[in-house]
């Protein structure tokens, strides 16, 4: 069954994913984190979603109309096909490359960045940084349906190189 990306149903199914893998998370220690992501030129606009992990569980998905009006630690954001780039390259490694990890995304704040309004939220991407990592290379389980953007990228793709002849 495809799951669509970006979708409280892709970030529930990696919820189910990790309480399937509790013991992969306990080792890695407790995930006390309420995370933002923001997914910008989504298909259908930008996408915001809130993600509450407490111990070794994600306990909570939702989608959000305004991540400023929302408590979190963190937000990632980045633009849909940086996300898709990453998803893709753990979809086919099984978990993300380190030019696709979280921490090379946001490290300059380039492709994907962290936003927060307390340093200690910040320090917490840090801090749980292998857990988020982990989260997200359980797409790699996944089959992920990114719909129409990929489909114009590959059209502008063919139109460029028609051009180049």
């Amino acid at each position: 069954m495809k799951v669509v990306f970006p979708s409280v149903e892709f970030f529930r199914a990696l919820q189910t994913l990790m309480q399937g893998e509790r013991e992969r998370f306990k080792r890695l220690g407790y995930f006390d984190a309420t995370i933002g992501v923001r997914v910008l030129d989504a298909p259908h606009g930008t996408q915001e979603y809130v993600l509450q992990f407490e111990v070794f569980d994600c306990t909570q998905v939702r989608s959000t109309a305004d991540l400023r009006n929302e408590a979190t630690d963190f937000v990632l954001e980045g633009d849909f096909e940086t996300w898709a780039e990453m998803l893709r390259n753990i979809t086919t490694h099984g978990a993300a490359d380190l030019a696709h990890s979280i921490n090379t995304l946001t490290h300059l704040g380039e492709r994907m960045r962290v936003a927060y309004d307390d340093p200690d939220g910040h320090d917490k991407l840090y801090r749980f940084a292998e857990s988020v990592q982990e989260f997200f290379d359980l797409a790699g389980k996944l089959d992920i349906d990114f719909g129409a953007p990929a489909a114009r990228v590959s059209a502008a793709a063919t139109s460029a190189a028609r051009g180049a002849r």
